[in-house]
């Protein structure tokens, strides 16, 4: 036994003495570090920047021994241009990169596998990607994607992830990573703005072929903070999965349990801050749990409601809806939240109400609105208990919920719980001490009240790469410079000296085009004198006057325009490029008229606008169409614009579609397209089509608007949708004008 002893204390001795520690200046030197790495090493990255490195990690430590690769100074090594990383050896700990400025070689950007070796028990620790976007924006691919087994991701930031595809893939394909205990914790997810597509989600757990699988992927003490990619933040498709104190800040959607079975939800915090869309849980598939989890100021309505449990499908397809089984929903909390949806997404098609669910020892406290929940279908099989509800909510409740004088200030709220052993069957009840950290309170509701105080007064705390400033990249307008120009070749001038941000004053009477004026990234155009006709005329056809590059923000204020000598196709397009950034379009206090061709904005195809705003403008004596948003017609749920809002305008004697804003196929990931037509004044308007066409318009405000002699006998205004929408039309004014076809989707 001694001898034993003295051997494995010699050999753990002559193992240290034999660990090494290399540092490395370029990537050649990496290549050759990783040929000859051995258990202990530690391969140290020299701070600079390392451009176009495919980075393949196919050494193995052991577990008390990895083989560590770590920047000289946790952010201070940038893997850029086109770079990824492959981890496919075992016991591996990759610390403090930083792959900003650039794009994946190929592929995704980090992936435990190179092509059939996976990765095992390997960590990425304390490392950043930073817009690391494939140029295209419907250029699909993932930023993480999770093989093999035991592997984890943690305490890094993840930062503006703009083009299709979700940020990380657990992918199950085969035995070698399913059931793999993956870990997802500590990570920062900061914002992702809206993708106008499916494929937005931060984090996917399977897919729904795989979706009878277990997975036992752990995501747990995680901040998401405006991840607004579409309706799923977090979607899961497979089973075994726990999902437990993770923070959720004013995110515009929800968590999904979208297939597979037998997941978790625990111990979470959903900070809705009254943010519109900002969601919870929702519930499909068999043997899920949502318990001891709070929702505060959540205002998501239909799948992102705070808690939605949907219909399901008669012999569904694994892609679609399974039908919701022995669920359990306990010692929830809702603060001022939106109404909740029982048999959400009931239609002729989903058909089939939940069973065998339980909500109980769940408290809703509300000062706001007047109704707890909509109850779309048959409830006869979901079993209500002990929850406890404000004396405000003003609507008629089911038995097992009760009215009490509460506050909204619940952390001393001592209402005893109902015990769950009385409420559950035993099958569930066998379950509670395997799948619950915290198990069912002794008092209703969420019971973690630091974890929220915590999470209020710093969500960062522990959360993300340790050495990331996220304050250095929040969006700064930079201060744009004035330049008087008299004529088309001083605009060029101008721009070629100012390629950032420039405001260009025309100061000319009339300006001749030979090509068309790109934007910069911040770009404003304003005249001398809003009542000066400023004449805009070319000397060859051109696709458009004005080019919205990709990333800009472009203004045209105070100017009146004339377009009588144009032989422009449009007057502005969007890039034709289809890149990643989104651009925004603001036209305030101008005049345009005189304008032919196509149309006066035009987007072009996968260019996608976070917001075109149109206020306080006259559009008169124009022969074209003005905003043309309909080349997106691919049918899978693609826009050009988030939000539109046009108001405060006068519209007169143009012959074109006023507008013709379209979202094709069945995809119901998404809030836009959002169209507000709101106080326009429209005069002796005419086409020979629609004069407004609405096709997959998520949202529309058409409120307040006078028209006048406008497509008299034909269609003024057309509803279309393949998937439920939302559209008010309220208090307008139609005089000796068309036909408004609406659908069931008009709300009022």
């Amino acid at each position: 036994m001694k001898k034993n002893l003295f051997i494995l204390l010699f050999s753990s001795i002559f193992f240290h003495l034999q660990a090494s520690t290399i540092k490395v200046a370029n990537f050649s030197a990496l290549q050759t570090a990783i040929k000859e790495a051995l258990p202990g090493d530690s391969i140290i990255l020299k701070n600079g920047n390392w451009e176009d490195c495919k980075i393949v990690l196919y050494c193995n430590g052991t577990a008390e021994h990895p083989i560590v690769f770590i920047a000289e100074t946790s952010g201070k090594v940038l893997i850029t241009g086109k770079s990824y990383l492959r981890v496919s050896g075992s016991h591996l700990i990759i610390n403090g990169l930083y792959f900003i400025n650039g794009s994946a070689a190929e592929g995704n950007v980090w992936e435990f596998r190179l092509k059939d070796n996976l990765g095992s028990d390997c960590r990425i620790t304390n490392c950043s990607i930073n817009g690391f976007n494939n140029n295209k924006r419907v250029s699909e691919n993932y930023w993480v994607a999770f093989y093999g087994k035991n592997n984890r991701v943690d305490h890094c930031t993840f930062y503006n992830k703009k083009n299709l595809g979700v940020l990380i893939a657990v992918v199950l394909d085969d035995d070698r990573s399913r059931m793999n205990s993956h870990s997802i914790d500590s990570n920062y997810f900061a914002p992702r703005p809206p993708l106008s597509s499916n494929a937005g989600e931060i984090i996917r757990v399977g897919v729904s072929q795989h979706c009878t699988f277990y997975s036992n992927t752990v995501i747990r003490d995680n901040l998401f903070e405006k991840c607004d990619g579409e309706v799923e933040i977090i979607s899961i498709k497979s089973c075994g999965n726990i999902i437990r104190n993770n923070v959720f800040k004013e995110c515009q959607g929800g968590f999904s349990l979208r297939h597979g079975n037998n997941n978790t939800v625990e111990g979470n915090i959903f900070l809705g801050n009254n943010k519109e869309g900002t969601g919870g849980v929702r519930f499909i598939n068999e043997g899920n749990w949502a318990v001891n989890n709070l929702f505060y100021h959540c205002r998501g309505i239909n799948f992102r409601s705070p808690l939605a449990i949907m219909n399901g499908i008669f012999h569904s397809p694994a892609y679609r809806y399974l039908p919701v089984r022995d669920a359990v929903f306990a010692n929830n909390t809702f603060i001022d939240c939106t109404p909740f949806s029982l048999c959400e997404g009931s239609d002729k098609e989903r058909t089939i109400p939940p069973a065998n669910v339980y909500l109980f020892n769940n408290v809703f406290a509300n000062k706001t609105d007047s109704l707890l929940y909509y109850v779309f279908d048959k409830i006869d099989s979901i079993y209500f208990s002990n929850n406890i509800v404000s004396n405000s909510i003003k609507q008629t409740l089911i038995n097992g919920f009760e009215k009490k004088a509460i506050s909204t200030e619940l952390k001393n709220c001592m209402i005893p719980a109902k015990d769950s052993s009385s409420i559950l069957p035993d099958s569930m009840q066998s379950q509670v001490v395997r799948r619950l950290k915290y198990g069912f309170s002794k008092t209703v509701g969420f019971s973690r009240w630091n974890e929220l105080e915590q999470a209020i007064k710093n969500p960062y705390l522990g959360k993300g790469s340790r050495w990331f400033d996220r304050n250095s990249f929040h969006s700064m307008n930079e201060k744009c410079v004035i330049i008087k120009c008299k004529n088309v070749e001083e605009i060029d001038a101008a721009l070629a000296t100012h390629k950032q941000a420039i405001t260009i004053q025309l100061t000319g009477e009339e300006y001749s085009f030979s090509h068309p004026i790109v934007t910069p990234t911040t770009f404003c155009m304003i005249g001398s004198d809003a009542k000066k006709v400023i004449r805009f005329k070319t000397t060859e056809s051109l696709p458009a006057l004005f080019v919205i590059s990709s990333g800009s923000l472009a203004t045209i204020n105070d100017i009146n325009l004339n377009g009588n000598n144009c032989l422009a196709d449009n007057f502005i397009i969007s890039d034709t490029n289809g890149f990643t950034n989104h651009f925004n379009l603001r036209m305030l206090n101008v005049s345009m008229a005189g304008f032919g061709g196509n149309a006066l904005f035009s987007a072009s195809k996968h260019s996608i606008a976070d917001s075109i705003i149109i206020s306080n403008s006259s559009f008169a004596n124009n022969t074209c169409n003005l905003f043309d948003l309909k080349k997106e017609n691919e049918n899978i749920g693609y826009y050009n614009v988030e939000r539109m809002t046009i108001t405060n305008n006068s519209f007169s004697n143009n012959s074109g579609q006023l507008i013709n804003l379209y979202r094709g196929g069945k995809d119901e990931s998404t809030m836009g397209p959002i169209l507000s037509f709101k106080k326009n004044k429209i005069l002796n308007c005419r086409n020979e089509k629609e004069l407004i066409n609405l096709f997959g318009v998520q949202q529309s405000y058409l409120i307040g608007n006078e028209f006048n002699n406008c497509n008299a006998g034909r269609i003024l205004i057309t509803y279309n949708d393949n998937v439920r929408a939302a559209h008010i039309l309220l208090n307008n004014a139609y005089n000796n004008s068309g036909e408004v076809r609406t659908n069931e989707f008009l709300v009022k």
